[in-house]
């Protein structure tokens, strides 16, 4: 860890280590590098929602920097736009009915979710969407209808790949956030401080000014510093006043879909000093505060060690290194052509840093993959089809999810699902940061190797809610079944970026030889279902 004034070896060789790692990386890694099928595996890991054969092979052919530009300009698969509804239900949509599960509850956007991670083309759009949904926070719990919330969505999808000013500004107008931290509707008679406490502390910087490289900054007592006290809470909070939903066009049916819109008579228009003492001047109207407001926070040297450091856990490790940090906030500040902001640089800089590409054998790096990442990445593995295998599954699978801690955009707060922040002992004392563990218990680790059993031995029916069910299809790997050499090899590479270590080969080798070889289909799938339910699967490294 660095400690502001102190500089010794130590330090100067871990520094000059990185700045050789970083050379030698893009050197390596370089746009005619051809990478391996274990090395493309594990980039797609960090990329996508996970590897599938296909697609391993398409990244040996054209390699990282080619896949990300493909990825850049493939066109969004996103959400539908959606009809709104009343408020309360009417009698001709009853409780119990498909019109109540559409409209009223989250179902159609969970299942649309599922369909654009197992089958998607803009893959790397949707994933970092999802980080932003986990970053910049509105649950179906309070804002109850899909109609509602897919606006919302778009936002993430839209902007994923753009400048993070601009996603700022959309989510902060958008209705659903408006009404999930009650900005819809905040008067100057009694400013309301939730989505300026928020926007601040989980959207954009943070309790504690930071470093370039995510480290807290001290003060001359040792104790980290505040990024902003009650006061600043209080002039946005005033900020924020008097922007309210476009009025109905059908009446009882508030309009979710347009951007929220200011009464200046509601707005306070005394001046007001935000972070690092910017003052905003008296006598400004709603869009001119807004605007500035944005500026303020947009930049604020926090945000980015605060939101590249977050995106990295999400997408490559729980626990970057300083050093990782700075390199993708330094590009968050500036993409090289003078930008701030740009997230398409960002994620880039993530994805192709030297702690991303580069397998480490230390035990804080990786990490855990949460539900929805768990579910996607092996069905994505094994060409997941509807259950009869004739057509594509409905995504109907939220119910599994939801039994591993994690119901689709219905996080329990708006500090997500799991807090960033969340710790995990180690085995030989002391302690790191898995987010994804804050989910993970005895219950939900026997309802993952459930989930497994019934996708690897059986399939989820179709049902009412689900009206082609879900199934996989491991035919490819049963030339292997008497070769166990070739079919572990092949399940290391696809789902495990050639990481099995030589006990876990040997103890499912073991296994697998148990099973009488007249019973190809079952070998197959009994490797299959222990490779998916270790340890060393579903903490991706």
């Amino acid at each position: 860890m660095f400690f502001p004034g102190k500089v010794n070896v130590r330090m100067l060789r871990v520094l000059v280590g990185a700045v050789l790692l970083l050379a030698s990386s893009q050197s390596a890694f370089s746009s005619s590098y051809e990478p391996t099928d274990a090395e493309a595996a594990r980039f797609l890991e960090q990329a996508t929602f996970g590897p599938t054969p296909d697609l391993i092979a398409h990244v040996k052919s054209v390699g990282f920097d080619q896949f990300l530009y493909e990825q850049f300009t493939a066109p969004m698969t996103g959400y539908p736009d959606r009809e709104l509804f009343p408020s309360t239900a009417t009698e001709d949509c009853p409780s119990g009915s498909v019109c109540r599960r559409d409209n009223y509850t989250m179902y159609p956007l969970q299942n649309q979710f599922f369909v654009n991670a197992i089958y998607g083309e803009d893959q790397l759009r949707q994933r970092v969407a999802l980080a932003l949904h986990q970053i910049f926070v509105v649950s179906g719990v309070e804002v109850t209808h899909s109609g509602r919330m897919t606006p919302y969505l778009q936002i993430l999808d839209r902007h994923a790949l753009g400048n993070f000013r601009n996603l700022l500004y959309d989510i902060t107008l958008n209705p659903a956030m408006g009404s999930y931290l009650d900005m819809a509707g905040n008067s100057k008679t009694a400013p309301n401080e939730n989505y300026a406490r928020e926007v601040l502390q989980l959207f954009s910087i943070g309790l504690y000014r930071l470093n370039p490289d995510g480290t807290r900054q001290l003060d001359q007592n040792g104790q980290p510093i505040p990024t902003y006290d009650q006061n600043v809470i209080n002039a946005f909070a005033r900020v924020f006043t008097g922007w309210n939903f476009v009025p109905a066009a059908i009446p009882g049916i508030p309009d979710y879909i347009h951007p929220m819109v200011p009464t200046e008579s509601r707005h306070d228009t005394t001046a007001k000093v935000l972070l690092r003492n910017v003052t905003l001047p008296a006598k400004q109207k709603s869009v001119k505060d807004l605007d500035d407001a944005i500026d303020n926070i947009f930049n604020d040297p926090n945000v980015g060690p605060f939101i590249s450091k977050q995106l990295i856990q999400h997408l490559v490790t729980s626990n970057p290194s300083p050093s990782y940090v700075e390199r993708v906030s330094t590009v968050f500040n500036n993409n090289g052509s003078g930008v701030r902001g740009d997230l398409q640089a960002v994620v880039r800089a993530i994805l192709l840093d030297p702690d991303a590409l580069t397998p480490s054998a230390s035990p804080n790096q990786g990490h855990l993959r949460h539900p929805a990442l768990f579910v996607a990445g092996f069905l994505r593995a094994f060409t997941a089809k509807s259950a009869d295998g004739g057509g594509t599954s409905d995504g109907y699978l939220n119910p599994q999810i939801v039994t591993m801690g994690m119901d689709l955009f219905k996080p329990p707060s708006v500090f997500s699902y799991f807090s960033p922040n969340f710790g995990v002992e180690a085995p030989g004392g002391g302690s790191f940061t898995g987010p994804e563990f804050g989910v993970y218990n005895t219950s939900t680790a026997l309802v993952r190797a459930n989930f497994i059993n019934t996708m690897v031995f059986s399939k989820i029916a179709v049902s009412a809610n689900a009206p082609n069910g879900t199934s996989i299809d491991v035919s490819s790997l049963l030339p292997y079944a008497d070769d166990l050499d070739k079919l572990l090899d092949s399940l290391n590479t696809l789902m495990m970026h050639g990481s099995m270590s030589p006990e876990m080969r040997q103890s499912i080798m073991t296994a697998v030889s148990a099973v009488s070889k007249s019973n190809s289909l079952k070998r197959v799938r009994t490797a299959v279902y222990l490779v998916a339910t270790s340890s060393q699967y579903q903490v991706e490294r």
